[in-house]
């Protein structure tokens, strides 16, 4: 019974590191979002859900602005496309994604009115490389 437990903890195990990347990159969306979603980082900023399109390989990240920053005349289009390409550079945890080409998807929208797009910025691997 042992030998069998063990045997089938092992194929488990073998299983499991067969994950591909995209593979990788889904569950790792899905299960941000299940564990962290929403979540308000400030006063005017919180990220909605975070989802993995494997077709594309395009992470997507779905932000809502909040109080002060729920304006237009807050938002600097070109501050924010620097910022996020400079976050996205320095992200260690992203490394394994970038090295393939993955794209990153940032949407942010209005929370007083949801239609309202205020950031919608794609990078590929020419922008983050």
């Amino acid at each position: 019974m042992k030998k069998l437990l063990a045997f089938i903890a092992f194929m488990a195990l073998v299983v499991a590191c067969q994950e591909s990347l995209e593979e990788k990159a889904a569950r790792e969306a899905k299960t941000y979002t299940q564990k962290n979603c929403p979540l308000k980082f400030s006063e005017t900023m919180m990220i909605d859900s975070m989802t993995f399109d494997k077709a594309t390989h395009t992470f997507h990240y779905y932000y809502t602005m909040m109080g002060p920053a729920d304006t237009i005349a807050a938002v600097d289009e070109e501050q924010s496309r620097t910022v996020l390409l400079e976050q996205l550079r320095n992200s260690t945890h992203l490394k394994a994604y970038k090295d393939e080409g993955y794209r990153f998807h940032y949407l942010y929208r209005s929370q007083k009115n949801p239609q309202t797009v205020y950031i919608d910025k794609t990078f590929g691997e020419k922008d983050y490389q």
